[in-house]
């Protein structure tokens, strides 16, 4: 279902009325936006993410981010999810003291059942601080999650939004080269009976903790030791605890938290690879690092 933009109405809320191309009459709005004395913008930082939120009263709460090693993104919380798919239509629209300009569409998106019903990436999100800098607020349109009746008008304001931008730019410049994707599964080699750890393994460790202690949504962080099939299969059992404790204890020197670690031994039961070759054997000695949220 396609809409067009052809009325605009000029109140102290700027109303936009979409119609179903040549086929239905006006119908009613549902409009949310933030009245201009209580817009409320925020920037929530770190070293593995930036927000800049806007609470949309009645509606939910609309989210610029950029996470460490991704881009930048925005998406809207909704108070009340979806309860089906649909389509909602992106708009750059004047706010209601500017009624001499007319709305330009920027983009469509899939309006997707759940809490978080409209996503869109870096290209379409940086346009659209773009065109909040510029004094025009996004708007989205789509038709209400009761039963399509009505047309829905949310809009994110304008207003004390330069305010705001210089501080989440700020954070952004901050932020970690590496994010989540980078670290979540991470190995680490030994030599071959050994539990020492090498340059390279604490390099990537480093990694790992300066991630795990910025990231607040880390729940877990795993271990599990293997070695190669060298050996007595009950020596490379304690071989394999060993490297786990060689890794926590790292870890914890690195300020992780204890409480978030685990561990496990697999000994020589689950190689990486086959342990035919000297290659093949070199992967086997490892330490498999999990972050789990």
């Amino acid at each position: 279902m396609e809409y067009r933009l052809t009325k605009i109405l000029t109140r102290p809320q700027w109303i936009s009325l979409l119609l179903i191309a040549g086929v239905c009459p006006v119908q009613a709005i549902q409009h949310y936006e933030a009245d201009i004395e209580t817009v409320e913008w925020a920037v929530l930082g770190s070293l593995v993410s930036c927000k800049l939120e806007q609470q949309i009263p009645g509606f939910g709460k609309a989210v610029f981010m950029h996470s460490a090693g991704g881009e930048l993104s925005f998406f809207v919380k909704a108070d009340q999810p979806p309860t089906k798919d649909s389509v909602a239509l992106l708009y750059s629209s004047p706010p209601y003291w500017k009624p001499d300009i007319v709305p330009r569409e920027l983009s469509r998106s899939p309006l997707i059942k759940g809490k978080t019903p409209i996503y869109f990436t870096h290209k379409i999100a940086l346009r659209m601080l773009y065109e909040l800098d510029k004094g025009m607020q996004p708007s989205l349109h789509f038709r209400d999650w009761a039963d399509s009746t009505e047309d829905v008008s949310v809009a994110v304001s304008t207003v004390n939004f330069r305010d705001y931008w210089p501080k989440f730019v700020s954070c952004q410049t901050k932020l970690l080269p590496f994010g989540f994707d980078d670290v979540k599964n991470t190995s680490m080699m030994f030599s071959s009976g050994s539990a020492r750890l090498n340059k390279g393994a604490k390099q990537l460790l480093n990694r790992v903790a300066l991630y795990v202690k910025n990231d607040k949504t880390i729940k877990k962080v795993k271990l599990t030791g293997h070695t190669d099939s060298i050996g007595f299969k009950y020596l490379n059992q304690l071989l394999s605890n060993k490297r786990a404790r060689a890794v926590r204890n790292y870890l914890i020197s690195k300020g992780v938290s204890k409480k978030k670690i685990s561990l496990r031994g697999r000994g020589e039961v689950r190689p990486h690879v086959s342990n035919v070759s000297v290659t093949g054997r070199k992967f086997n000695r490892r330490v498999q690092v999990q972050l789990i949220k």
